[in-house]
This record gives C-alpha cells, structure tokens and sequence, in this order.
C-alpha cells in the first residue's frame, strides 16, 4: 500500500462516547488525537519547519537531521514520517524507521547452532526511537503515559507497519518500564544499560573534576595522560572532516565490526553531514600520531546533555597509548567547558565508562509483533538469542563524603 499521506482519527464510538458527547461536548474533544504518516519528508517539510521555529527540538527529530543525514542512510532502511495533534494543534513531528532486520548480520554469535539458525532469522521491523543514538528520542514520552493515547497510538503504529509488510515494532531505548506499552502486548527486555554521568554543577575546570576524584583515579588518569602525551588532538572543521572522512570511516567501523551487536552502519559521510547539520552543536575530535590519524570521537549536544555519538580508533595505538580512556576523560573536560550538565556514553565499555563517572541505568527495549502468531515466540526467541550482558563491575572515581 503506498501511503504519502494517510490519517487515522483513532476516537472509536460508542453508547459511552455519544453519550458524553451529548452531555458534554467538550469532553469528547479532550479526549481525541490524530496520527498523521507522510512517505515523503516534502509533503511535511514546510510545516515542519514552522513548528521547530516555534519549539526546542530533540536534534535527532529535528527536521534538518531527518532531511541531511538519517535519508541517506544503508539501502536496507526506509524513512516514513510521522505527526501527532491534539484538538488539530500538532503536538510533534517524529520519524518511523521501517528496516529490513537480519539477525545473523547484526549479531555476533559463537554457538554454532544459534549462528546457523540465526540465518533464518530475517524480519522487517517498523522502529520508534533512533537508530544511531541511545535515549528517548521520540517526542511523546509523556503522552505515553496516558492509556487512552497509548491505545489510539498503538492502532496508529500497527496500520503503519502492516502496510509496509513489517513483522514488528519496536520501541528503544526507555529506562524504566512502561506498563501502557505492556498493557498493549509488547514484550520487553533489558539490553546493556546506559552510561550516563551527571556533570557537577561546582565543576568549572576539569582540575576541579580532577579534584572530585580519589588519588587511585587521579593516579590513573595521570598514567594515561603521559601515554598519549605526543598525541595532537584537533576538533576538525567542516573542511577538514571531509578531508579525513574515508579515514574516520575506517577507524569506526573497525570498532563497530568487533561488536556483540549492531543495528545500523553509518555510510562514509555521515560525519561530514553531522557538522554540516549541526554545527558547533556537533564536534569531532581527532587524535593524531606522527601525522596519522588514529582516533577520534564524536559528540552531540542535546538539551543540556552532550552525547558520546560515535568513536574509532587503531586498536594497536589504543593499547599503548590507552586512546579510548584519553578519549572519555577529554569528553568529560569538554561537557564542563560546554555547562552541560550530564554525558550520555551511551552502551558498551561498561567499566571503563563507569571509572570515569558514569552510572549504568537499565535500557528497557520493547517489541510487539503486528501477527498473532508470533506473539508467543518473542518471549521464547529473544532471550534464547540475545548475547548475554557482559559482567562488569561498576566503579566510582568519586571520593567519598564524610559526614
């Protein structure tokens, strides 16, 4: 079914609802929202815009990221487009991600058994939240705490994905339950927790940072400053990213490649169209040895918090120069600078994040499927499936208060 633009007014009649309508019109309206789904962004583009001059937006649901960076994204993905409105006033704008999903491409498995039936394992899954980041990225979080819009959502979410043949839908990240998407047959699970670090307010230089944390941490961090120390770091320009774009590419996707697990691949440009989108929201910072390039890292600024988006680096550079902690200790230096007041890392590297101040919050994942029959397999396929989250013990850099 081809839908360019196709409406749901998902108040469903009945006795009960004519009957306050009559006694209270009012009542009938409060109660009443509209889905709209656009297949092409320029059917949206105008209105968009207009809304995000009048609102401060997620940047992942930003009107020019959807436009520069996530339509050129691999051949297996397809954008739709999304709007939400209350008593025709549109509340917001949101992509729909519609993927071809292969399991035994995105998941590294060592069980033979599993790695052979995990070819079999193909599905298109409709997705809401954002591909290449961790968060809520969608922008009606709250709404979904209301039963009545989590059903009429939900109706909306499941004509969308049976008329692009998807087989599920799947919500990420959230970091508590959410009983209305439970109460409507999705099945969740716990995938590795998020690495979030609160950015102490008191912090106005990173020798203030330095001076939170025990002489163990400052010792380490010492150690792996001297390490690195003939290493030349550069926040890169618009210009100079698209010099080095084949070479950032490389670095990244030999990390992304050593992955348990992994979703989406970003193309050879998507850093180039980062900056370009966003600006001095958006930095890159390089790390160079003897003229080569051998690490970087990426952030985003979103609200008051800086995001880890994505990083690479030579894995032989790394070990002898502990590239990745530098990496985290300058992000840390950077969100002070900035006034930000917390870094999203993001997953993996669990420990290592945790020794530099961040805490593991549980990142809930949601799925339904748009079948009945497959309703009770999820609970039986995925947990058989899913790596196990690594055993990591959680550290504190922070010296401890004395009462």
């Amino acid at each position: 079914m081809n839908i360019s633009k196709y409406f749901f007014d998902c108040e469903r009649w009945n006795l009960l609802t004519t009957l306050k309508s009559v006694l209270n019109s009012k009542e009938e309206v409060t109660n009443s929202y509209t889905f709209a789904v656009y297949e092409n962004l320029s059917e949206v583009s105008v209105r968009w815009e207009l809304f995000e001059a009048q609102k401060k937006i997620n940047p992942w649901l930003s009107l020019d990221f959807q436009k520069n960076v996530a339509a050129e994204m691999s051949e297996n993905l397809k954008l739709v487009y999304g709007s939400f409105s209350f008593q025709n006033e549109i509340l917001g704008y949101f992509p729909i991600y519609i993927f071809d999903f292969s399991l035994n491409k995105s998941l590294q498995l060592r069980n033979p058994v599993k790695k052979y039936l995990s070819k079999f394992a193909n599905a298109r899954i409709l997705l809401m939240g954002q591909l290449l980041a961790t968060g809520l990225n969608f922008p009606f979080h709250d709404y979904l705490k209301e039963v009545h819009f989590q059903k009429e959502l939900n109706i909306f979410l499941q004509q969308v994905a049976i008329s692009f043949k998807a087989k599920a839908i799947l919500w990420k990240d959230f970091f508590t339950k959410c009983a209305n998407l439970e109460d409507n047959g999705y099945f969740s699970f716990i995938y590795q927790p998020a690495m979030i670090m609160n950015v102490q307010g008191k912090w106005l230089t990173m020798k203030d940072y330095e001076n939170s944390i025990s002489s163990k941490y400052r010792v380490r961090l010492q150690r792996a400053r001297k390490k690195m120390k003939e290493v030349i770091w550069l926040n890169l320009s618009e210009e100079e990213i698209g010099k080095w774009q084949t070479n950032l590419h490389k670095l990244y996707t030999g990390v992304v490649y050593e992955a348990v697990f992994n979703l989406a691949t970003v193309p050879e440009t998507y850093f180039l169209k980062m900056k370009n989108t966003f600006k001095d929201k958006y930095n890159l910072v390089a790390g160079f040895f003897e003229g080569e390039l051998v690490c970087f890292y990426s952030t985003l600024i979103n609200g008051d918090t800086m995001e880890a988006n994505l990083a690479g680096f030579e894995e032989n550079s790394n070990l002898k120069m502990q590239l990745y902690l530098n990496m985290l200790y300058l992000m840390v230096e950077d969100a002070i600078k900035l006034s930000c007041e917390k870094i999203n890392f993001y997953r993996t590297a669990l420990e290592i994040k945790s020794s530099v101040g961040a805490v593991g919050y549980d990142s809930f994942i949601y799925i339904r499927p748009t079948s009945k029959w497959l309703a009770p397999l999820l609970p039986i396929l995925i947990p058989w499936f899913s790596p196990k989250n690594p055993t990591w013990i959680p550290r504190s850099p922070f010296k401890v208060e004395r009462l």
